[in-house]
C-alpha cells in the first residue's frame, strides 16, 4: 500500500464523503459491502475481535430494526457470525 493511500481518509477512499444523509450513507455502505463480497477474502481481525464486532453490530441493529443503518448492521453481524461458525 502506498503512503498516499494510507494518508487518505477512509471515508474519502471508500466514497463516503459525498453522502448527504443517513439514507445515502446506508446505501453507500451497502454498495461497499457488495464490492467487498467480490474481493479476495483476507483475515484482518482475530476471532475474538470479529465476535466482539458482531455482538456490537447485533445490539445496534436491535435498537431500531427498520432503520437502514440498523438493517445494514444486522446483515454485517450475521455475516460475521456465519464466518465464525456461530
Amino acid at each position: 500500500m502506498s503512503d498516499e493511500a494510507v494518508r487518505e481518509p477512509l471515508e474519502q477512499r471508500y466514497g463516503l464523503t459525498e453522502v448527504a444523509d443517513l439514507g445515502e450513507y446506508a446505501e453507500a455502505l451497502t454498495r461497499l459491502l457488495e464490492q467487498g463480497r467480490r474481493e479476495r477474502c483476507v483475515a484482518v481481525l482475530s476471532q475474538a475481535e470479529a465476535y466482539a464486532a458482531a455482538e456490537l453490530l447485533g445490539q445496534f441493529a436491535q435498537l431500531d430494526p427498520h432503520a437502514a443503518l440498523n438493517r445494514l448492521a444486522g446483515s454485517l453481524a450475521s455475516r460475521l457470525y456465519s464466518r465464525l461458525g456461530a
